[in-house]
């Protein structure tokens, strides 16, 4: 397996896995932030800035990849810990912006429930 094939895939594997959890996510993070934010346009601002921070932050981390391993062996090995990292990278992001909608959460203004 050549660097090149090597890099290829790490930054393919990382893009499918975060593309598909935020996949998982939009919907629900749709609906509480149309809730927070009171308008369907200002909740999809959000989602798109979401959905930017939590697949293009582990994607840039994957784009400083340069493997150093001289066989197959190494380099699968190598590609494991890089994508491991990248991952790390995405669920930084995710609590990032879980934190945030928290506090947004905690103090925007809410409806009177009417009885």
């Amino acid at each position: 397996m050549n660097t090149i094939f090597a890099f290829a895939i790490e930054v393919t594997l990382t893009f499918i896995i975060c593309a598909l959890t935020f996949r998982i996510l939009r919907p629900y993070l749709n609906r509480i932030l149309i809730d927070l934010c009171g308008t369907e346009e200002r909740a999809q601002f959000w989602t798109v800035f979401s959905n930017i921070l939590l697949v293009g932050f582990p994607l840039l981390i994957s784009l400083m990849y340069q493997p150093q391993a001289l066989n197959a062996e190494e380099l699968f090995f190598e590609l494991t810990r890089r994508t491991s990292g990248n991952l790390f990278g995405f669920m930084f992001a995710l609590m990032a912006v879980g934190f945030i909608v928290s506090i947004f959460a905690l103090f925007a203004p809410r409806a009177k429930e009417s009885k």
